[in-house]
């Protein structure tokens, strides 16, 4: 039987059930059963996440709407958030020659400004100068190409 969804207190401490248990309660607050590979921790904390959106509401608009960006970022490419590395300050100016024009990108920080427009990946600003797929900390000449074999 399922518990009041409108009452996460009623759920009690993820912590304190046995694995079957929290598999259980996981599969009746999300409507599917978890993954075999999903481990305990990971059931914990989606499960305290949902009570809380339930409790809640959940995200604001504008956390939902930044979330999305993210996850379209990291579709896009998986290395998204490595790409975000703190190590370049804000406020830096990237430039690159690019077919006789001068492109030049400033470091903001929670992301990347280039012709007015944030951006949140320099891969997406490197594609829309050159209509192609590039890793943009290799076009901006930030990552240098580990070189193999006899180049190195």
């Amino acid at each position: 039987m399922r518990k009041n969804l409108e009452n996460p207190a009623v759920w009690g401490d993820p912590a304190a059930l046995s694995l079957d248990e929290l598999r259980s309660r996981w599969a009746d607050i999300w409507g599917k059963v978890p993954g075999q590979r999903i481990g305990r921790s990971m059931l914990e904390k989606s499960l305290e996440y949902r009570l809380w959106e339930i409790e809640t509401g959940g995200l604001s608009a504008e956390q939902q709407t930044e979330l999305s960006r993210h996850i379209s970022a990291y579709k896009r490419s998986a290395n998204h958030f490595d790409e975000n590395r703190s190590d370049i300050k804000p406020g830096t100016r990237l430039v690159r020659n690019w077919k006789g024009e001068r492109h030049s990108v400033t470091v903001i920080a929670d992301g990347y400004e280039y012709k007015n427009k944030k951006y949140f990946s320099l891969s997406e600003i490197a594609s829309q100068i050159t209509g192609t797929r590039w890793n943009g900390w290799l076009f901006f000449g930030i990552k240098k190409i580990k070189k193999t074999g006899s180049d190195a």
